[in-house]
């Protein structure tokens, strides 16, 4: 209704991706920042928003079956391992020791999510009839044995220590390895998986918004909420949650396809449990259930060191004069960040953007 753009009057349009024009507007301007920062920041900036953006992909999938469905899942660093090497088999250079048909972007790409969804439905009938404490030690077995799997399967792999180059970059058989011109300015690598990973961190975006509103978005939020009610009423559990899990498995695997082609090359060894925790702790902090959550905590955990950095200039404080490096100083407080939030904040930063929100929409009748 005219003046009054939060009430509504339909359920389609409270349901709707942007239910007024405001959030369009500012869903532009963003998206238009976003795109200006690839030919205006710093290199070193654009890989930290790269690897935001993909991890936002990659806990928007764990926050489908743990958010949204309450599935405890520890085993999501397995899933983007197995995105991982598949884009490595099928796009990846082959060499005496392992095997690759450097094939394009277009297939190892949505194939390396679609191979991780079908071992997400693979061991979805296991993982479907537990819940709670079993369901999370089951999913915790999966990382020790996909670390085994990886660290010996070496002809995918590369074998433990040694690793193995990921998927060339190649999308409609141009090669892209060395950047790209468009007439008199040239992309380089790093800038042309930017502007991927934003295509990628929007489309999952937008498809988790619009999986919250449909029919299978209501059915994950009844089985989280109470699965034996949800049973009552007719929601079918093991097709509902088997569903979780194979989405949730698909963003992992699309985001462990991209993720290691940022940096090159990716070793066994980091699959390992601390590495499906992060996962965990950025939805967590970010806001477990919403859809917002896993991109702000996405760029929280990939910003962080960056903040401590500008922190310690500002204060004109020197590296080597502290008792702990970087490394050690990272994980300590972004440990303290998880146990605040779990305690004063149980709904993240999306909580707090959320009151911010209100505040100023209210204001000055705010209190």
């Amino acid at each position: 209704m005219r003046g009054r753009p939060s009430l509504y009057t339909n359920y389609s349009k409270e349901s709707a991706i942007f239910s007024n024009n405001t959030q369009k507007v500012w869903f532009a301007v963003v998206l238009l920042f976003a795109i200006s920062l690839c030919f205006l920041a710093s290199e070193y900036w654009i890989l930290l928003l790269t690897t935001a953006f993909l991890y936002s992909v990659a806990c928007w999938g764990l926050n489908i079956v743990s958010g949204f469905a309450g599935q405890i899942n520890l085993a999501h660093g397995f899933f983007v391992g197995i995105g991982t090497y598949t884009s490595a088999i099928v796009g990846g250079i082959a060499s005496t020791s392992v095997i690759g048909y450097e094939l394009d972007m277009v297939i190892w790409l949505p194939l390396s999510g679609m191979i991780a969804s079908l071992v997400g439905l693979i061991i979805a009938p296991i993982t479907v009839r537990l819940k709670g404490l079993n369901l999370g030690l089951v999913t915790l077995a999966l990382v020790f044995i996909g670390s085994h799997v990886f660290s010996n399967f070496k002809s995918v792999t590369g074998g433990a220590g040694l690793g193995r180059k990921v998927a060339k970059l190649k999308l409609f058989g141009v090669d892209l390895e060395s950047g790209i011109a468009f007439g008199s300015y040239f992309l380089d690598k790093n800038e042309i998986l930017y502007l991927i990973s934003l295509t990628l961190c929007v489309l999952t975006g937008l498809g988790v918004k619009n999986l919250v509103r449909t029919r299978a978005g209501r059915a994950f939020s009844a089985i989280r909420d109470g699965d034996i009610a949800a049973e009552a009423i007719g929601i079918n559990l093991f097709r509902y949650k088997s569903s979780a899990f194979a989405l949730s498995s698909f963003f992992a695997g699309i985001s462990g396809a991209m993720f290691f082609t940022v940096s090159g090359g990716v070793e066994p060894g980091t699959f390992s449990l601390l590495y499906s925790i992060i996962f965990v702790a950025i939805v967590v902090i970010g806001g477990a259930g919403t859809v917002l959550g896993p991109l702000f905590g996405s760029f929280f955990y990939t910003l962080f060191p960056a903040f401590i950095l500008v922190a310690l200039k500002t204060f004109e404080i020197n590296e080597q004069a502290l008792p702990l490096n970087m490394g050690q100083l990272e994980r300590i407080l972004f440990g303290l960040f998880i146990i605040l939030f779990l305690i004063f904040e149980p709904r993240g930063l999306w909580g707090i953007w959320f009151r911010l929100r209100n505040y100023f929409k209210a204001w000055p009748f705010s209190y």
